[in-house]
């Protein structure tokens, strides 16, 4: 059930990732070429503040969090050439002007760079979710849309990752995602997009042991791009502008 929807602001249209950790606001970012910048926002999408991040944004597409920091998933990879990942641990200690970032490089195991094809293999990744004392990387899996889920250590410099668990039988690709504290559940948003640039987004629920719950639609939506959920179990996700739907950021509950 949609409870609100609100247009960003014109700085947001290519926004990209989105963390709650607060009722009322978020915070979210810009993907690939735009600024490194963690945005703080209000209930009605307006930016009520800014994290300049020491940290080159080559291609940002998700943000999460814990008490101590921000999370800034570097992990866009649409052609498939990048030889390693990145995650940027940020304070979460207000400064204006962030200095403070701890990198750590993600190498995907059995990743054959030179093989890879645009938009044509499974080493892309859109979502990042901080759960426990771990960080779990969900794959965008252009070739065989097979979900594949990676567990990542939060303080370790360089990781060789592989798959923890392979989910099959989702509606599209995965953009974003956030675990739900309150229901205790994985939130995941989607979408699939045909020859033509049209979206058609989803969302999909896990449970805490990653098997899939169920799935719908998002009708009347376009590019969905990050999804979080609040304390009190309100879903917020957020659109990036494309030719066929403009940049917004909407509240609903998601019923079990």
């Amino acid at each position: 059930m949609v409870l609100e929807e609100n247009n960003l602001p014109e700085e947001l249209k290519e926004t990209s990732g989105l963390f709650c950790p607060e009722v009322g606001s978020a915070f979210t970012i810009n993907d690939s070429g735009n600024k490194p910048i963690i945005y703080n926002i209000n209930s009605n999408g307006h930016i009520i503040g800014e994290e300049v991040v020491a940290a080159k944004n080559k291609d940002w597409e998700a943000l999460t969090g814990d008490n101590q920091h921000f999370y800034v998933a570097d992990v866009g990879n649409n052609n498939g050439k990048r030889e390693f990942v990145q995650i940027h641990a940020v304070s979460r200690q207000g400064s204006k002007n962030s200095n403070d970032v701890a990198t750590s490089k993600i190498f995907y195991k059995n990743n054959s760079v030179k093989n890879n094809q645009y938009l044509n293999h499974d080493f892309d990744a859109e979502a990042l979710i901080n759960l426990d004392e771990s960080l779990f990387l969900f794959s965008k899996s252009w070739k065989t849309r097979s979900l594949f889920i990676y567990q990542l250590n939060k303080t370790e410099s360089q990781q060789f990752v592989e798959h923890v668990t392979e989910i099959k039988g989702l509606p599209g690709v995965i953009t974003g995602g956030d675990f739900d504290t309150k229901n205790y559940r994985f939130i995941l948003i989607g979408y699939e997009v045909n020859r033509m640039g049209s979206f058609y987004p989803f969302i999909a629920i896990l449970n805490k042991d990653l098997s899939i719950y169920k799935s719908f639609k998002l009708p009347g939506y376009g590019q969905t791009e990050g999804v979080c959920v609040t304390p009190n179990g309100e879903v917020w996700f957020t659109q990036e502008s494309s030719l066929f739907s403009k940049h917004k950021i909407v509240k609903l509950i998601v019923f079990k």
